[in-house]
């Protein structure tokens, strides 16, 4: 009994104790970043020793542009040029992928951070275009989704597209025609569209693209693959050229 007694008792004291909850409080202070920070130097050092290699790579010319090429809405030659390549890399490198269906590219102005001028076209030129690292997706969808992709595309007054000419009536500013190929797109057929994996993930709100039938997500970057774009064309000796072609068009 009385082992019994001394089993019990922490348990009795437990029970009859009063726990002080108190609130706990941080404080925070501001550091200023200016001059009288001193520098570390070897961490400058450590710094500088891959800038120097990571500056000249980004100074290598890769290519030429005829023209300066610049987004615009509702088309734009950077937007054709970009798209034409990304529709050109996934005929070329994944062909098989497609199962046969036809392909289209969607992309966004927004993605386009600067231009591609005239002449020289270097490393760094491209990363100003495209300093974000989305890759390329495929997504599988239908005829009725792509036809509402395209509505959404007449609605923002345009994006860059490729594989696909869009006309819509100049008074109400909606879809007239949406055509591949010279044909009317068939809502019981399906289509893949190439585009960023930000587009595909949702951004934008494209609801199109939200629902594909499949989806591939390539390891492709999109900035590499407008950068071995150029070198192709300069093997070949021939620089780049992208025009407004009326692949959207009010009328």
């Amino acid at each position: 009994m009385r082992k019994l007694l001394y089993l019990l008792l922490p348990v009795i004291l437990m029970s009859c104790t009063n726990y002080l909850v108190t609130n706990r409080q941080s404080t925070s202070k501001t550091i200023t970043i200016d001059s009288t920070i001193i520098n570390d130097s070897s961490v400058e050092n450590w710094i500088n020793k891959y800038k120097v290699g990571l500056d000249s790579l980004m100074e290598v010319v890769i290519g030429f542009n005829e023209v300066a090429m610049v987004k615009n809405d509702p088309e734009g030659n950077l937007g054709n040029f970009v798209c034409d390549l990304l529709l050109d890399f996934v005929n070329r490198n994944l062909k098989d992928s497609l199962n046969g269906y036809s392909c289209i590219v969607v992309m966004n102005n927004g993605g386009f951070r600067s231009f591609l001028p005239a002449d020289e076209i270097r490393v760094k030129d491209v990363f100003a275009v495209m300093p974000f690292d989305n890759t390329l997706t495929l997504l599988k969808i239908s005829g009725k989704d792509l036809l509402n992709l395209a509505k959404q595309i007449v609605k923002k007054g345009g994006m860059p597209i490729a594989g696909l000419q869009i006309i819509a009536d100049v008074i109400t500013t909606t879809l007239k025609q949406t055509l591949i190929n010279g044909e009317e797109i068939s809502e019981n057929q399906y289509y893949w569209v190439a585009t960023s994996n930000y587009l595909a993930n949702g951004g934008d709100n494209l609801s199109g693209l939200l629902n594909p039938i499949k989806r591939i997500d390539t390891p492709f970057l999109i900035r590499d693959i407008i950068i071995e774009h150029y070198k192709l064309l300069t093997s070949q000796n021939k620089a780049a050229f992208a025009k407004i072609d009326g692949r959207f068009i009010y009328e």
